[in-house]
């Protein structure tokens, strides 16, 4: 096992190597996260059935309206219930894998800052079910939709817990992954990899994914 965190480096190796990591980010957390749904729906042999660079797209909303109507003969007509449930709980699992794996990489060969910055930004989907929470308390309009909330809809599980371990693996595995931070030069690596993963945001879901995955 390593030691705990990685020997010092120079500021520019610093910058320059977390900000890469940062960049990286986004693509490898959003497209395996949907992934995760589409292969689950893709297996059931769902109709219109398309993968885009930051979601899938099928003919649910009849699906939605039905489920939502409490008219679950008729959802069940469209597509098996368990198949939607799995499909949706199914993006969730993949990034909360991603996150184990991160962890155990970083822990059993070298703590590579990409390794760090998936680690970080997998789970990080979750604090929409947080806002979902907030604004309940203070009688705002939740989002109407997100993936632990369409599996809640399904499975009866309420979306406290779903949302509640979420929060969970984020806590322990931010605890856990800034064990790996550079010695001394924790703060310039967060604050590049953040520079990194928001610019790589922006140009992924701006301009590269709808060229890729429209």
């Amino acid at each position: 096992m390593t030691s705990a965190s990685p020997p010092p480096s120079s500021r520019t190796a610093t910058l320059v190597g977390w900000s890469l990591a940062g960049l990286a980010a986004p693509p490898l957390v959003i497209l395996p996260h949907e992934l995760g749904h589409y292969l689950v729906l893709l297996a059931m042999d769902v109709p219109n059935l398309a993968l885009h660079y930051a979601s899938v797209s099928w003919d649910s909303r009849e699906f939605w309206e039905a489920v939502r109507g409490e008219d679950y003969a008729t959802a069940a007509d469209i597509a098996p219930l368990w198949a939607v449930a799995l499909s949706n709980a199914g993006g969730p699992l993949v990034s909360y894998a991603m996150v184990a794996g991160c962890c155990y990489g970083c822990a059993r060969w070298r703590p590579h800052a990409v390794l760090v910055a998936v680690g970080y930004a997998c789970p990080l989907r979750v604090l929409v079910g947080v806002q979902h929470g907030v604004l309940v308390l203070l009688g705002g309009d939740p989002p109407a939709s997100y993936d632990e909330l369409r599996v809640a809809e399904l499975t009866g599980i309420p979306v406290q817990v779903l949302v509640g371990f979420g929060v969970a693996v984020v806590g322990v595995s931010g605890a856990w992954l800034a064990r790996y931070l550079p010695r001394g030069r924790r703060t310039l690596a967060v604050t590049s990899m953040l520079a990194g993963a928001v610019f790589s945001a922006v140009l992924y879901l701006g301009y590269v994914g709808p060229w890729l995955l429209p």
